[in-house]
């Protein structure tokens, strides 16, 4: 995550190792984890080696505590094991 106190600039999310046709998710949670809204949809991956990565710019403010979160999914649609979330704070 790229940005400057609450404000976010962009997001990029790394995963490994690759799976075919990877796809990623960006969401919105509160600070207890709690569902807020979608940021950016099902996302194509691009990868280097055994690494899937996808960046998104964002150029928005969140409230405080907020997390954004990702989840990947591979070419049959399975959700993959695994939720990264990042904090926004001051």
């Amino acid at each position: 995550m790229y940005g400057s106190g609450l404000h976010v600039d962009s997001v990029t999310t790394a995963r490994t190792p690759h799976r075919i046709q990877a796809q990623a998710f960006l969401t919105l949670r509160d600070k207890n984890g709690k569902w807020k809204r979608n940021l950016r949809g099902w996302t194509p991956a691009n990868t280097t080696g055994e690494t899937d990565h996808t960046s998104w710019s964002i150029n928005e403010n969140f409230p405080d505590g907020s997390r954004l979160c990702t989840e990947w999914k591979d070419l049959s649609g399975q959700i993959l094991p695994g939720m990264s979330c990042m904090i926004i704070h001051r």
